[in-house]
């Protein structure tokens, strides 16, 4: 029923001028709201991230976004430039296949990931499939 439907997640964020500049700054995805909350930014493939200010959330230790990219290097290089920490998460399994460390990238075979924290906590993945 829903396969034709692009997905919108909808993160939280403590202070929405901070957030506000980290995605659209320094992700570089577009701003589609005006400046009230909550905020919807432009991802790829007609799907968007919204946030909108609770401060009294905190966010999850686990990915609760991951950006399919291409040339996981190059992007993470290209984030780095713009200030963004990666911070590797304990390589564990993944379809059965043990994660490996490669630097800031964990390699599990069929999918090489990355990982970094918002300006509020939220953990993003950047996921290649090989």
């Amino acid at each position: 029923m829903l396969t034709d439907f692009p997905l919108n997640p909808i993160l939280p964020a403590q202070d929405g001028d901070r957030v506000r500049a980290f995605y659209r700054d320094v992700l570089g995805l577009e701003l589609l709201s005006g400046p009230a909350d909550p905020m919807l930014f432009r991802a790829g493939a007609d799907t968007t991230i919204a946030l909108t200010e609770l401060p009294e959330r905190v966010p999850p230790s686990y990915p609760v976004i991951s950006f399919r990219v291409r040339d996981i290097e190059e992007v993470v290089r290209g984030l780095q430039e713009r200030g963004v920490v990666f911070e590797p998460l304990a390589a564990g399994a993944f379809a059965g296949k043990e994660g490996v460390d490669r630097g800031v990238i964990t390699d599990w075979g069929p999918v090489r990931s990355a990982f970094l924290k918002d300006s509020e906590g939220n953990v993003l993945a950047l996921n290649e499939f090989l």
